[in-house]
Formats: C-alpha cells, sequence, structure tokens
C-alpha cells in the first residue's frame, strides 16, 4: 500500500561514446533506478564473478564466466532485494537479503545453478503479535576455510521451521553443506558485562571480545574456543571514535591491527602481539583525515597500505609493488578514485573500480598475467560523466570559529550568478561524514538547476576525536548552526540567492531539515524530509536501534542528544511545527527499524492541527530508507515536482 497525502540482465562492455549536450535534463530513474551492477567480486580462482544486478525491480545475484563470456540469473529475492554475498571455494555462495527494510537478515547458500539453495537463517517477522525466525549476522567468511562460516544471532532450532526467538544469543560455526551448527560462544550477559562484539581470527577462533560495563569497555583476548578471556585493556566508553577500534588478525593469527586514539586524536595504525599482550609503535598516522582500512593481500599474510580518507580517498603504501600498480591504474585513470575490490587468491587477476565525482563508475577486469584493463560494467550505464558536475571541497568557519570543511556542486551554466540553494546534511550524524565520489541525489539536484551544499558540521567523522566530541548535545543547537552558517556562507560568497534556499536531508538529515524550519524559520523557503526524527523523547536509547537492543546502562540518547526531557522537548520539531513558514515535503517507512514509524504519526498529527501545507509519502514495506525501485522513484519524483513548485531554477 502507497499513500501520498497533499495539502494546499545483460552484461556489456561497450563504453558510453555518444555524445549528449551538457544542459539536457537526466531522467530520474537513471539517477535511482536500480544500478546496472553492484559488489562484483572474483572467485577463488579469478575465472568467475559474482555480482548483484536489477531484476524485476529488485537485485538479484548472477554470475558471469569469464572464460564462456556468459552470464545467468543465480538467485533472486522473493520479499525484497538481495543485500550482499561473498564466495565460499568456487562453487559457492553466501547471500543475504533484507525483507520489507527491517533490517533483519535472511541468510542462504546457494550452489552456482541456484539450484540447491540451504537456508541458514531466517529473518525475523512479527506474526500474531510474536516474532519467529532467527536473528543473525556473519561474524566472519573464514576465507580459508571452504565448509564453513561463522554467525552470530538467535538462533532457535531448525530453521526450516518458525521458531520463536527467545534463546540466548550465540556465535556459532555453521556447515555449509549439511547446516550443522556449533557454538562457539554465549553471548549473554555476566558480571554485569555486555557483548558489544567479536573478533574471530582467520583459523576460527573467537579471539577477541569487545565488552561494556556501565560507562567501561573491555577489551579481552583468549588463544582458543575452549579457553577463557583474558582482559588485556579498559578504556571509558565514549560512544563514538572509541580509543581502540580493532579491524583484523594478520595470518599468522598473532597480530591484531587496530586503530588506537591513545596519542592521536585522529586515530593511528598500530599492530598488537595477542601472544605477549603488548602493543608496539604507531605504524602509520594519517597526516590529514582519518584511517579507513587497513588493505591486506588475499591470505592476510602482508599489510600491504593504508587507505584513509581527507577531501579525497588516499594511500599509503608498505609494499612498493602494489604501491607501483596503484600508480599505474592512477596516472590511466587522470583524477579519478581506483580501487582494487576483489582479487583472485593467486593475487594475479584484480577487479578495480574507477569512479570519481561525476562519475559513477565502471568495473574493469585487470589480469596481471595478460596485462590489460577489461571494461566490465557500468555501474550506471545511462549517466554520462559529461553532464554531471564538479565536487568541490570548500571550508569556511562557523560563528564561534571552529574551521568547517564540505563540498559545494553548482549547476551548470551558473556564469557567476546567484542560484537557488539547497543545504543537504548527511546523516547518522556522529561519526558520519559526506565525502568525495559520485552522489545520485547531488547530481539530480545539480542537474536540475539547483547548488547543493553538503557541510561536514561538527560531530560529523573523519576530522578527529575533538571534532566528533563538539558535537556532543548539540542536535538543533551548534550542529544546526553549522548549516545556517554554510546558508550565509555561501549567500556572501556570491553563491546563492538568499530568497531560495532549502534544505533536504534523510535520517539525522531528516531532523536537521526540520530543525531547519522550525527553529531558523526565515532561513529555508521550504524543506525535505526523508525518515527523520520528529521527536527526540522517543528514539536513540541505543543509537537509533532500539527497535532491536534493549535498554542498557549507557544511554545514547542520554550521552549524545540531550541530557534532560527538557533538553529533548525543547528541541524535538514536532513540539515547535506552529513556528513552520513554509512548505514542508516528509516520506516515511512504516517498517522503519530506526527513525519508527511513530515520528510521522506524531509530526502529522501537529501539521494538520496547525493547518500547514505539507506532502506525505508513506511506504507500508519500506524501512530506514526506500530500497525498492519504485518506492525510490515515487519520492524523488514527488521531491522534483515539489522543489520545482517552490525552490523553481530560472528558466
Amino acid at each position: 500500500m502507497i499513500r501520498i497525502h497533499l495539502r494546499v540482465f545483460a552484461i556489456g562492455f561497450a563504453l558510453i561514446t555518444a555524445a549528449v549536450a551538457a544542459t539536457d535534463r537526466v531522467p530520474i530513474d537513471a539517477f535511482f533506478g536500480l544500478p546496472g551492477i553492484r559488489q562484483p567480486r572474483l572467485s577463488p580462482d579469478g575465472r568467475k564473478i559474482a555480482f548483484l544486478f536489477p531484476k524485476d525491480g529488485r537485485l538479484a545475484l548472477g554470475l558471469f564466466d569469464r572464460l564462456s563470456n556468459e552470464a545467468h540469473l543465480v538467485v533472486e529475492g522473493t520479499d525484497d532485494n538481495i543485500t550482499g554475498f561473498f564466495w565460499k571455494g568456487d562453487d559457492r555462495l553466501v547471500f543475504g537479503g533484507d525483507v520489507n527494510g527491517s533490517e533483519s537478515n535472511f541468510i542462504g547458500v546457494t550452489d552456482l545453478a541456484g539450484k540447491r539453495i540451504l537456508r541458514l537463517a531466517e529473518s525475523a517477522r512479527r506474526t500474531d503479535g510474536t516474532i519467529y525466525g532467527s536473528t543473525a549476522g556473519i561474524v566472519s567468511e573464514l576465507r580459508g576455510d571452504p565448509e564453513h562460516i561463522l554467525m552470530q544471532g538467535f538462533f532457535v532450532g531448525d530453521v526450516d521451521h518458525a521458531q520463536f526467538i527467545g534463546s540466548d544469543e550465540t556465535v556459532e560455526r555453521i556447515d555449509l553443506r549439511t547446516k550443522a551448527r556449533s557454538q562457539l560462544l554465549n553471548l549473554s550477559p555476566d558480571n554485569d558485562l555486555f557483548y558489544r562484539q567479536v573478533l574471530a581470527d582467520n583459523a576460527g577462533v573467537v579471539r577477541l571480545a569487545e565488552r561494556q560495563r556501565e560507562h567501561e569497555i573491555v577489551f579481552q583476548l583468549r588463544d582458543d574456543n575452549k579457553g577463557s578471556f583474558e582482559n588485556v585493556a579498559r578504556f571509558p566508553v565514549n560512544g563514538y571514535a572509541e580509543t581502540w577500534q580493532p579491524l583484523g588478525f594478520s595470518g599468522d593469527n598473532r597480530t591484531l591491527y587496530l586503530i588506537s586514539r591513545e596519542e592521536h586524536d585522529r586515530g593511528a595504525l598500530y599492530a598488537y602481539n595477542t601472544t605477549t599482550r603488548t602493543r608496539g609503535a604507531a605504524i602509520f598516522e594519517p597526516p590529514e583525515g582519518e584511517i579507513e582500512d587497513v588493505v591486506m593481500n588475499y591470505d592476510r599474510s602482508r599489510l600491504l597500505g593504508v587507505a584513509y580518507v581527507s577531501d579525497r580517498l588516499h594511500y599509503h603504501w608498505f609494499d612498493p609493488e602494489r604501491g607501483s600498480l596503484q600508480a599505474k591504474l592512477e596516472n590511466t585513470f587522470k583524477d579519478m578514485e581506483c580501487r582494487i575490490v576483489s582479487s583472485s587468491a593467486d593475487e594475479n587477476v584484480h577487479l578495480v573500480s574507477v569512479r570519481s565525482d561525476r562519475d559513477p563508475g565502471t568495473y574493469y577486469i585487470l589480469d596481471l598475467k595478460h596485462p590489460a584493463l577489461i571494461a566490465f560494467k557500468h555501474v550506471r550505464d545511462r549517466i554520462d560523466p559529461r553532464q554531471m558536475q564538479p565536487m568541490q571541497a570548500i571550508t569556511f568557519q562557523a560563528r564561534d570559529g571552529l574551521l568547517l570543511h564540505g563540498y559545494l556542486t553548482l549547476p551548470a551554466g551558473r556564469e557567476g550568478g546567484r542560484v537557488p540553494l539547497i543545504i543537504h546534511p548527511h546523516g547518522g550524524p556522529f561519526g558520519v561524514r559526506d565525502e568525495w565520489g559520485f552522489d545520485p541525489e547531488v547530481q539530480f539536484l545539480a542537474n536540475r538547476g539547483y547548488a547543493v551544499l553538503q557541510v561536514n558540521y561538527r560531530g560529523s567523522g573523519g576530522y578527529g576525536r575533538d571534532f566528533l566530541e563538539k558535537g556532543r548535545y548539540q542536535w538543533g543547537r551548534a550542529m544546526q548552526d553549522d548549516l545556517s552558517d554554510g546558508v550565509k556562507w555561501a549567500v556572501a560568497a556570491g553563491i546563492a540567492d538568499p530568497r531560495r534556499v532549502a534544505i533536504y536531508g534523510a535520517s539525522y538529515g531528516g531532523y536537521a531539515a526540520l530543525a531547519g524550519v522550525t527553529l531558523t524559520p526565515d532561513l529555508y523557503c521550504c524543506a525535505v524530509n526523508y525518515v527523520g526524527a520528529s521527536d527526540l523523547t522517543i528514539t536513540f536509547k541505543n543509537k537509533g536501534d532500539d527497535a532491536f537492543l534493549t535498554n542498557r546502562d549507557f544511554s545514547y540518547q542520554k550521552e549524545w542528544v540531550g541530557k534532560t526531557e527538557v533538553e529533548l522537548e525543547e528541541r524535538s520539531p514536532v513540539n515547535l511545527v506552529g513556528r513552520i513558514r513554509v512548505p514542508t515535503l516528509h516520506a516515511y517507512g512504516e517498517n522503519d527499524p530506526r527513525v519508527k514509524f511513530d515520528h510521522w504519526r506524531r509530526l502529522e498529527a501537529q501539521l494538520k492541527r496547525f493547518k500547514k501545507p505539507y506532502v506525505g509519502i508513506i511506504e507500508e514495506n519500506q524501512g530506514h530508507g526506500f530500497r525498492n525501485e519504485e518506492a525510490s522513484l515515487r519520492f524523488y519524483r514527488e521531491m522534483e515536482k515539489f522543489l520545482a513548485t517552490n525552490l523553481a531554477p530560472p528558466p
């Protein structure tokens, strides 16, 4: 059921060659239809590529054989999109799929023909007020073991039959041929310690446990699955940018790579010796930005480099050969972001993603035995990069002097004149940031004649813990001021028309859009709120995940959003609707597990009470963002009409 309320598989190899005028309007589905390909991954032998592709409005799992040059469907979802997969050996794939936006995945394993599918875990479903199924997630793919994986969750009975959820949460080794399960760890709290996460080594031993007691994080290690955990480090709970961030074990199963903020505000890379229980000196500290991840070889026996992000993605290489390969790729594709996203076990075949701010990307096959780059598939083959606009990194000072970073994308044909501006705050909000790269929303809006300003407001990730901490308790306060100051910067720079400024965001960005038109009602001429929080008193007990987690001693709401009910109520847009002076558009999914649907019920009641003009888009079978293709397209079509009416660009 869809309600809109109104008040007053083919594999292609050819590159895009057709010339298109830069002023042409690109169709909405070119931006927001399902991508032509997602998450391609090489088989260990390098002969096959599995990938997600669109089929009947959903993402399905397909396979391409490099030797025969043929592709075929492996399996498609019946409820919703398949959201991810990985190889197990050269002849099987483990895959998962979300059901109706619930963020509770089905997990299965299939042969390459899609003829033999074993159901390993069911998604949680509610029937007659009772939840059935098993909630599960992958702890380790166990790349070196083709017969098993490690899963974590509530496993109940035989997953071929509906069962009540209610047993203890465990980590179990699953046999992919027989579905036999062996428990490795019970995750029930003990001694007032509950498990935040666990980490297995490459042999499938659950070695590291990150646990929490009130305002303390305890890291524990053990040597085998039968041993007892030993405390090795304790740190105060921060909520974000914790002191230690484990990244994974090296191939020797002795070295644990981790990011630590003990000496470096933005974090540095260390190797922790799990045998001697000692941490060495910093291996790498990024000169700017923060570390994204380490780059390892296939069997994780060697640390090749580190990826870190500042204004753009950068690499620091320890391995000269790998650094030389990266340099060749970047010389071949000037001003593009090049990532090796998958490799064969012998590391002779690689899948390379090449993308930019104007190009959604193309995947290339690189075979080092026969040096050549072969275009495999475009992500969005209806997007011509020549029609897209560059994303410029910008900085400006907030009203209190804090230096803020962000990105500005201008529409074509501006020629120095003022244009309509859309402030587009990211979600999260804490620890998340906007980055340089192709953003379909940004390019869609620029294509329609709007400038788009993305501000990494205080509290965003990527700029160190101190910058993140400046966002604590600043919902509707300094975080919102940073967005307002971005508007003022764009106006002072001669970019924005002050009479035509809108705000659009999703999740926390939706809250910011609501806060923008309630706390600064004269600043914006309209707003678009996509799955945004409207009432801070009814969510955010555990980072917004309170639909799946019980309330524990550390309250995200009280530690990061607001200390008291009064603070929360004062900054809840649902209590300030009477201040709204402009039209607003709102979109929500009834199955949203993060921002519960009650946010919209309360907000709509107030919009009606104060007789405010609004558009409401409600999707019954969607969650925190619309994954169904048609639902997504409906939203963007409505947003296009809404902005054309209330923020219309000049002809």
